[in-house]
């Protein structure tokens, strides 16, 4: 039986910063609302550089930014100068912040491949860079082509997941470069630390062309890949169990226990849906135990796609596609436990 439920509105970005260029915006762990935006004042041309940018484009002039933390009606604006990188992924990190560029343009491609040049001594772009709570550049590191979500957790680790068409290039024992495809999920413990796979710990069990849920919690991530969705939970040690799923087509996740909310959108005639799928596990098998249609506040349905999506622990926050200044938030609440 499908029920409805409203989602509750969560943060909206305040109004004086209506006439920026967004280019990022999400929830941290602790709840705030993040954005990364460009005041379009400061490029004279006919058309702003970071708004004509696809994943092949050539690189663009440096320019500046700020990045907004809002907690309430307390804003801590950061002041980001020099950035020279199609950013499009915000988190927080420690008083700080950290921004990914998801793509990565031929040009830097044919610098890696270049097999007369020691792997050693090309510079893959550092298409993840960390700055203090001042503006201060903390680190920077690669992080591969095809970034689906950069997400923070309250311990300072750093979860990637990646879409479809994601490769990451790394070194050979030989000084040569190997370029791998599908990395699914990785984790960097530090801006200074190697990238552990989850891949490399689930073998050829799991398939991961994409990650298509990442739920990163205070002491479990878990993750459902493509192509068989299965409920993959990570700890801080590596993956602590895969679960065969039976909820396919999930975009996103929140999880309370033993409890699961995956979020699911799709067309029903010239309609919109956002639904989610309750879920319950047992042992080793998951039951999916019910349906909601999701409402915005006041009950309107929505018109776009769900967007967004992050996931963390019980909570789950989304807005509609094209307005990421405003966001919504479904909670798993004890009555929802089966």
């Amino acid at each position: 039986m499908t029920s409805s439920r409203q989602l509750a509105l969560h943060a909206t970005l305040p109004e004086r910063y209506v006439r920026f260029d967004l280019l990022a915006s999400t929830i941290d762990h602790t709840g705030r609302l993040l954005a990364l935006l460009v005041d379009p004042a400061q490029d004279g041309s006919s058309g702003l550089p970071w708004r004509r940018q696809g994943p092949w484009s050539p690189p663009i002039p440096r320019f500046d930014a700020m990045a907004v933390i809002c907690d309430g009606d307390d804003v801590h604006e950061i002041p980001l100068h020099g950035l020279d990188q199609w950013f499009s992924e915000i988190d927080t990190l420690g008083e700080g912040v950290i921004l990914g560029a998801p793509r990565i343009t031929p040009a830097d491609y044919v610098r890696a491949e270049q097999q007369s040049t020691s792997a050693t001594e090309v510079a893959l772009v550092r298409n993840v860079q960390s700055f203090d709570g001042d503006g201060n550049p903390l680190g920077a590191f690669y992080a591969g082509d095809g970034i689906e979500q950069l997400l923070t957790d309250p311990s300072g680790r750093i979860w990637i997941s990646y879409f479809d068409e994601a490769t990451y290039r790394f070194v050979d024992s030989d000084g040569t470069w190997s370029c791998s495809s599908g990395p699914g999920l990785a984790r960097w413990d530090d801006l200074g630390s190697d990238p552990w796979f989850a891949r490399n710990s689930t073998g050829t069990a799991v398939s991961w062309v994409d990650c298509c849920a990442l739920n990163v919690g205070r002491s479990l991530v878990h993750a459902c890949p493509y192509t068989d969705f299965p409920l993959v939970a990570i700890d801080a040690c590596g993956v602590r169990s895969v679960t065969p799923n039976p909820v396919t087509g999930c975009h996103a996740l929140a999880v309370s226990g033993s409890t699961f909310a995956f979020l699911d959108h799709h067309r029903r005639g010239d309609a919109v849906v956002w639904q989610i799928r309750r879920a319950s596990r047992q042992g080793a098998e998951i039951t999916e135990t019910g349906r909601e249609t999701l409402l915005l506040p006041g009950g309107r349905p929505p018109t776009r796609w769900a967007r967004g999506r992050i996931g963390r622990d019980a909570k789950l926050w989304i807005h509609e596609d094209g307005n990421p200044r405003q966001w919504y938030r479904y909670e798993i609440e004890d009555g929802d436990a089966s």
